[in-house]
């Protein structure tokens, strides 16, 4: 399976040439416009622009809307589930703004939180409005070539998160890294590179060093949605993926993605794309 956005786990860097950042754009045409469960070492930034965004985020759930921030630490298990939505996101190393132990003073703080930032504060405050705005205008214009533009869009809209972010306007998270929810990751990134073979709910409990039934229960309150529930949706989602760019049969894609039994599999299609995938893939 090629490697794409959302299908990222911690070993994955997301770069634009050598720059240590990436640009996302995602409507509901994008292959990932649902957002499975993913992490990676690099920080993210979400700007919602049209619709809703609901969003799991270590076990917080936030519902970011049009014009909301979410900013989401380095590390952190998150996904989400888009509801008529238009979202960017900005995933970039930290590391590059932390050189200068003034900055590390000023950024740490900020970067070491979840932070959930309404739009209608967001325009309230012009330093953070013009901040955030002249960083998602830099890189859709286009990264390679103005690394120096986008850098310093970054600390400007880092510079104005840093003054406003303790103001009672922002809904600030502390993000949860307990060490259960780490135990998570091992199974998530088995889900993702074993989708096309048979999973059981034992292996994937013996992964995280869970019983079964603590596995089932912390599964859902991480991801809110049970094991066995979570593989079919990735497994949907990897279908959707290889149906809107490649020709393979649907029968071949069933047998990829895990579904021996090419009915079953348009039927789990129907249940998690409102469609079968003859219809999504014209």
């Amino acid at each position: 399976m090629s490697v794409h956005y959302l299908d990222y786990s911690e070993q994955i860097q997301h770069r634009t040439g050598d720059f240590p950042l990436a640009y996302y754009p995602v409507d509901r045409h994008h292959e990932r416009y649902r957002m499975p469960m993913h992490w990676h070492r690099e920080a993210e930034l979400i700007r919602v622009r049209s619709g809703a965004l609901q969003l799991y985020v270590d076990n917080c759930a936030v519902l970011a809307e049009a014009g909301d921030l979410v900013l989401i630490g380095e590390g952190v298990i998150h996904g989400g589930e888009p509801e008529d939505c238009v979202y960017d996101c900005i995933v970039f190393d930290a590391a590059m703004l932390l050189h200068e132990d003034a900055c590390k003073r000023g950024l740490k703080p900020v970067l070491g939180h979840i932070l959930h930032m309404k739009g209608k504060d967001i325009e309230a405050d012009t330093a953070l409005s013009r901040g955030i705005n002249g960083l998602y205008k830099t890189v859709a214009e286009g990264i390679e070539g103005a690394e120096l533009t986008v850098l310093g869009a970054l600390f400007q809209c880092f510079g104005a998160l840093s003054r406003e972010r303790e103001k009672a306007a922002l809904d600030v998270a502390a993000p949860q890294f307990s060490q259960k929810a780490q135990q998570l990751k091992p199974a998530l990134e088995y889900i993702e590179t074993h989708y096309g073979q048979p999973i059981t709910l034992d292996a994937l409990a013996r992964l995280s060093g869970l019983s079964p039934k603590y596995f089932c229960r912390f599964f859902r309150a991480i991801v809110h949605r049970s094991p066995i529930d979570y593989v079919n949706y990735y497994r949907i989602e990897c279908a959707s993926h290889f149906l809107s760019t490649t020709d393979m049969t649907v029968a071949e894609i069933a047998q990829h993605c895990g579904y021996n039994d090419s009915s079953f599999f348009i039927k789990q299609f129907r249940k998690y794309k409102g469609t079968t995938p003859k219809q999504y893939r014209q």
